[in-house]
């Protein structure tokens, strides 16, 4: 593991509200496609955005739907306002696991209900929740105590299924051959319908390069295998396949495919958004050892990775894509020419529902890391 230090910093986190100026006020359960999470749009988004767009509180996803009688401005329409779900579903998910793991390190130092509370305005839980917890660490942190944490940061995997699905309305042909073409080879996984030649998460029926933890009486693997895995992989097959992958994921940044630019534009943003990351294994130690300081310690390198995992995915990885969300939202009305209410009248209900999810991304990423840098977690 490498230590980080706070002199790490994330990226201009007042960019992401950057986008909102020029918008009047305005407020899911998306996944990767367009539902799953437990989290409902009807909860999230105001009566308004549900009257204009019941596409936006529907469940499951919405890039099917037709919005007006021409197919480009159907297909435009279609993938903002899904890619907008994903961004409200993403944004209240995020102000709960960091209001939650502020809560929790709040209450593991004795804090009362009370010093936690909500405060009024956007992701509210989660600013009150680590504005209180952020003055309790000040308060134990007397006398010069300092923190020094040791950690891999949150890695993120763009969502390359939900990208695929999202260009197909787009009009655009995808296939996983087009993505696996797209993604450097060493940092490509999927399910592989052939044989494995790469790390297996899974059983390894085949040869395995390292050690195998079972054997048949040929002495192939048939068990899970620690290196490379030449054979079938009955999970996520890593880096190689012969065959066809299925449902691949990209570490990185798959490059789009030539569309029409607003709806790449939002398919992008969405494969931003649902992201998928790792959450690091965190080591804390203080020059000064107090009973506090002990509890604070414990608890924060349990609950201050999921504050890192939104820092990291939100703060930084998908920042621009939010800003461009955000920006699309309030230009897209203007070029929907001949386009009927219906379409207009659900861009925008979304560019509405996006600047308020934008912004309360902003505020949840800002309290999470008004904490994590108190512990020396900064990004």
């Amino acid at each position: 593991m490498s230590a980080l230090t706070s002199t790490a910093r994330l990226l201009p986190l007042a960019l992401l509200a950057a986008g909102c100026q020029g918008f009047a006020t305005g407020s899911s359960s998306a996944s990767a496609s367009g539902s799953g999470s437990g989290i409902s749009a009807a909860n999230i988004l105001g009566a308004g955005e549900a009257i204009a767009c019941p596409e936006l509180v529907s469940g499951g996803s919405v890039l099917g739907a037709k919005f007006d009688a021409n197919a480009r401005i159907s297909a435009k329409v279609a993938a903002f306002v899904q890619a907008t779900k994903d961004l409200v579903a993403v944004s209240k998910k995020v102000e709960l696991e960091v209001q939650d793991a502020c809560k929790r390190i709040g209450a593991d130092l004795g804090m009362s209900p009370a010093e936690l509370a909500a405060v009024e305005g956007p992701a509210g839980g989660a600013k009150g929740a680590c504005a209180g917890l952020s003055a309790k660490i000040d308060a134990a942190l007397t006398g010069g105590i300092k923190i020094e944490a040791s950690y891999e940061p949150p890695h993120c995997q763009i969502n390359a299924s939900a990208k695929a699905s999202c260009d197909a309305t787009c009009k655009v042909e995808v296939d996983p051959g087009e993505i696996v073409a797209k993604c450097e080879p060493a940092k490509l996984s999927g399910t592989c319908e052939g044989t494995c030649k790469g790390t297996c998460e899974g059983t390894c029926n085949g040869q395995c390069s390292g050690e195998c933890t079972a054997k048949d009486a040929q002495g192939r693997c048939v068990g899970q295998c620690k290196g490379e895995c030449h054979g079938s992989c009955s999970a996520t097959c890593h880096a190689h396949c012969e065959g066809s992958w299925k449902a691949p994921k990209c570490e990185g940044h798959v490059t789009p495919p030539s569309v029409d630019a607003d709806c790449q534009a939002s398919c992008k943003a969405r494969a931003e958004i649902t992201s998928e990351c790792t959450k690091p294994h965190l080591e804390l130690k203080a020059s000064q050892n107090t009973a506090l300081v002990g509890k604070l310690l414990a608890s924060a390198a349990v609950h201050v990775p999921t504050l890192l995992v939104a820092e990291v995915k939100l703060g930084r990885q998908a920042a621009g894509e939010i800003r461009t969300l955000v920006r699309l939202g309030n230009e897209l009305s203007g070029r929907l020419k001949g386009a009927g209410n219906r379409a207009i009248a659900c861009v925008s209900a979304a560019a509405s529902a996006a600047v308020q999810a934008s912004a309360s991304i902003s505020v949840s990423v800002q309290a999470s890391a008004s904490v994590s840098g108190k512990v020396g977690a900064s990004i």
